[in-house]
């Protein structure tokens, strides 16, 4: 029986992915693969701050650090309708953010209040030393959640993280198209 339901930040709640900003801003994501994995994955442990991740972004592209901070704003808004379908859902199910990200970014995207009416769990690669697809993750957020891998659905654009989720035994989504309509349908399907 499913008992919650957990869901990527970027790419799902926020934005349509990090490729897709970095090609807002300017950027070649396929041509800077290497670079954009290397800058995330630093990001994602903690290991530079957001200051720090955001100039590095900048000097790659060549534009002003404010331009760069612009294309993210316009590339990251939080898909309200979605945010305003996990306020009811919340109602019956426990709810969660499982984000690859740094310290502080989510609560700077969406805000506190938001988050508040929306989730129980927040947990962020940075503040725990983990990453997805490590199956640790998982574990640990429906370990928060108070729940069995079993009985969560975990929501991603992501194909490796949401083949890691499968691995520990979660139902899986892989969100497409940024179309929370269909996902929203998907839920109400999966959650009869």
């Amino acid at each position: 029986m499913i008992k919650a339901v957990i869901f990527d930040f970027f790419g799902v709640l926020v934005g349509k992915g990090f490729e897709h900003t970095y090609r807002n801003a300017g950027g070649d994501p396929v041509k800077d693969h290497l670079f954009i994995e290397d800058m995330l994955g630093q990001s994602n442990l903690g290991m530079i701050n957001a200051n720090e991740f955001n100039l590095s972004m900048s000097n790659r592209l060549g534009i002003d650090l404010d331009k760069w901070i612009k294309a993210v704003k316009q590339a990251e808004q939080a898909d309200e309708d979605l945010l305003d379908y996990i306020v009811g859902l919340r109602k019956s199910y426990k709810t969660a953010i499982l984000s690859n990200s740094n310290k502080g970014v989510i609560k700077e995207k969406v805000g506190q209040e938001r988050l508040d009416q929306c989730f129980d769990v927040i947990v962020v690669s940075a503040d725990v030393g983990l990453v997805k697809p490590d199956p640790a993750i998982y574990d640990l957020t429906a370990e928060e959640l108070g729940v069995e891998d079993q009985e969560c659905i975990f929501i991603d654009d992501r194909k490796p993280f949401v083949e890691a989720a499968k691995s520990v035994g979660m139902t899986s989504i892989l969100y497409r198209d940024q179309d929370s309509k269909s996902l929203i349908n998907q839920l109400k399907t999966l959650l009869v």
